[in-house]
């Protein structure tokens, strides 16, 4: 599994808030680290947000995140 910031660049983020149905300026506003999970040969196969425990519940609520989880994946 790989890890990096949050979104370096505004396509992944534009990528994954279209993916999602939300607006990519929320994804800036929670943060958060974008993380990969790929295949045996290396290719990505899912993204994965994991957001910080401290994030405010109801941003979590408009990204999609389910209650009580601090992750959501995009394909």
């Amino acid at each position: 599994m790989g890890g990096e910031a949050m979104f370096e660049d505004d396509d992944g983020a534009a990528e994954i808030a279209a993916d999602w149905g939300v607006d990519v300026e929320l994804l800036h506003e929670a943060g958060g680290k974008l993380e990969t999970i790929d295949s045996n040969d290396g290719g990505t196969v899912v993204y994965l947000v994991r957001f910080d425990k401290d994030t405010d519940p109801d941003l979590l609520l408009a990204l999609g995140v389910v209650p009580g989880s601090f992750t959501r994946k995009s394909a």
